[in-house]
């Protein structure tokens, strides 16, 4: 294929014209009948709540060449990035109370514990009150009324130890049981710690330093092997929450779960402590250390640093007492190399809505109430109720995302049609259904066996089908942003074609179908040119033009600097596609009025050498060599 950019921009023209209008804050209510097949069909966007650093458009801010404290700024405005200990009511690097939510200890009767692999004894005190030293191995206790019960099982020493917490230590930390034969392995101790005064139950809280916490946290919350910068920011959102979340009670200052943030400790070990699963990493104590005691600040407190795995592209903004967790569009959230969580797809059964019907009745649709507009699908449901034999009932808020993985999302619309035609008379050889909804098409020989086939765009997501029929895509892959304009070509004439993002003048080229950042960047033109590509001299290369009203101006090497070729056809008004015609090679030009198409063998002024009509004026056209015998023809993207 030799003219993939005009069949791209002609595509995204068209579409902003034809594409169904998404739902909008306060618009109308949409109804999603259920599908004969008991499921339907969900587009959607985002992972997690979505308010304050999106994770991973942390890291694609980090590709981008973002430093941790830009991408701090960026997620928490308003915040400034402060030094503990340095303003009043914090010290550098203070101890914390972990309650271990995850291992079911908290109002727990019993645990064991046990020593890590290489400590030779174990301390067992009544915190602020005496205690007993006994030798390594394993340990169970109870508690009845107010005494704690300790059972050496090496020995079956028994102790009893009178107070309302028990601290458990050994000069290398402590060993919590999760199972008959493993253990979490636990930084600092392990304090037991009366729940109420006479009552048998007890929480198990984990006291550690913060830095040493953090070591838990930060590779649990985020990949260590991402990017350095993203992680470094990681580990100070997570210092920053840690301090400034409100789930503090008498006996400790946060949990280890999705409900503060989650925490691993050190290790799973075995009965004898040695390590099974590490849970720390190098990388991300790196980052940990880098930004020893950073936190961000907001006036004189520590910031609330909510973060999500993605906010899907567009952030949600938090309460009066949060103003710098902010409503806004994030350029970052969706860029990043391998990111499948900002844009997803599933399916939705209709059984799980139906447990929204009064029992006895049987649900007919699904309706949605209310959407906060920003953003692609109408934006975040703001109202869900299911329609249901007896009438309808709404879905209460905590359930809105239906078990997905936000409220961000869609039923999908039906299916787009692709009509292609192999040859320039007016019936289409090649018939199939891809994408939906918002999907824009793209068209490339993706594999370099000379055909050029269909791929759908969602956001900055690609997937790239290498065959012309309905089926799912051989590769999908993110590059760029959700918002920059999208160019094809064969840049570098291996005869496989790739993509280019357009930010105004300038254009970032990627030499293979893959994710990651651009083999070359080069300027060409102003910023408002509309911009075509095209093999303009047989060469086996695709280059740029612009058009300014009715002239084209051609560039035939992927540099800046002035045209080459300069040349006038059509009227400032038409809509412009390239490719090659005849086959001889050279990419020229046509001009689509309505449905018809004016085709020019020679990349000159004129008359038009070809005149056929195709398809529909409210087709979305496009151009490919789609059996491979040299010569471009037409072909349409049909929206239901």
């Amino acid at each position: 294929m030799r003219a993939p950019l005009a069949r791209l921009v002609l595509a995204l023209l068209v579409a902003a014209a034809t594409l169904l209008p998404a739902p909008t804050a306060g618009a109308a209510t949409e109804r999603y009948p259920v599908p004969a097949s008991g499921e339907w069909a969900v587009d959607g966007r985002g992972w997690g709540h979505g308010r304050g650093m999106s994770q991973w458009g942390a890291k694609g801010a980090a590709e981008a060449g973002l430093t941790h404290a830009q991408i701090l700024d960026f997620y928490y405005p308003g915040t400034t990035l402060s030094a503990l200990g340095s303003f009043p009511g914090t010290t550098a690097n203070p101890t914390i109370g972990v309650g271990l939510t995850s291992l079911g200890l908290l109002r727990t009767t019993t645990v064991t514990l046990w020593t890590p692999a290489g400590q030779g004894s174990v301390r067992v005190e009544v915190v602020g009150g005496a205690g007993v030293t006994l030798g390594a191995g394993r340990l169970t206790v109870t508690r009845s009324g107010d005494d704690f019960t300790v059972v050496h099982a090496a020995t079956g020493a028994r102790h009893t130890l009178t107070g309302a917490a028990v601290r458990v230590s050994t000069a290398d930390g402590v060993v919590v049981a999760r199972s008959s034969t493993t253990g979490t392995w636990y930084r600092g101790s392990v304090r037991l710690a009366d729940v109420s005064s006479g009552d048998d139950a007890f929480d198990v809280v984990n006291d550690v330093p913060l830095e040493e916490y953090l070591r838990g946290v930060v590779p649990q919350e985020m990949p260590a092997s991402w990017s350095a910068q993203a992680v470094r920011a990681q580990a100070v959102a997570a210092r920053s929450y840690m301090l400034a979340e409100g789930r503090r009670t008498a006996r400790y200052d946060t949990c280890d779960t999705t409900a503060c943030q989650v925490y691993g400790g050190r290790a799973t070990v075995d009965t004898d402590g040695r390590v099974i699963t590490p849970r720390e990493h190098a990388l991300s104590d790196d980052a940990i250390r880098v930004t020893a005691g950073q936190v961000r600040t907001y006036g004189s407190a520590v910031a609330l640093t909510q973060f999500s795995s993605t906010n899907g592209g567009w952030s949600v903004a938090g309460g009066a007492s949060t103003p710098y967790l902010v409503s806004r569009a994030d350029p970052y959230t969706g860029t990043a190399a391998g990111d499948t969580r900002t844009v997803w797809s599933t399916t939705l059964s209709a059984t799980t809505a139906a447990r929204y019907c009064p029992s006895g009745q049987t649900l007919s649709a699904l309706l949605v109430t209310g959407r906060d507009g920003n953003g692609a699908l109408g934006g975040r449901i703001t109202g869900l109720s299911v329609e249901c034999s007896g009438g309808v009932h709404a879905v209460p808020r905590a359930s809105w995302s239906l078990g997905m993985l936000s409220p961000w999302w869609r039923p999908q619309d039906p299916p787009h049609t692709f009509y292609l035609s192999t040859t320039f008379s007016s019936t289409a050889d090649i018939v199939f259904d891809a994408g939906y909804g918002d999907d824009a098409a793209l068209v490339g020989d993706w594999d370099g066996d000379g055909t050029d086939t269909v791929a759908l765009r969602r956001g900055s997501t690609f997937l790239v089908r290498n065959s012309n029929d309905a089926g799912p895509p051989d590769v999908t892959f993110t590059y760029g942003r959700a918002d920059d304009v999208v160019l094809v070509g064969d840049w570098d004439g291996d005869g496989v074609d790739t993509l280019a993002v357009r930010r105004g003048g300038e254009y970032h080229v990627k030499n293979s179908v893959t994710s990651g950042v651009a083999d070359v960047v080069v300027r060409y033109g102003r910023a408002d040119d509309e911009v075509h590509v095209g093999d303009w001299d047989g060469d086996g290369v695709d280059t740029l033009t612009v058009r300014r009203e009715a002239v084209y101006y051609v560039k035939n090497s992927l540099e800046g600097g002035p045209a080459d070729v300069e040349v006038r056809y059509g009227r400032p008004d038409d809509v412009v596609l390239t490719g090659d015609w005849d086959g001889d090679g050279d990419d020229t030009l046509a001009v689509r009025r309505a449905n018809v198409y004016y085709l020019a063998n020679a990349l000159e002024g004129g008359a038009a050498d070809v005149v056929v009509s195709y398809g529909r004026a409210t087709d979305t056209v496009l151009v490919g060599d789609w059996d491979a015998d040299g010569d471009d023809t037409l072909g349409v993207h049909r929206r239901p």
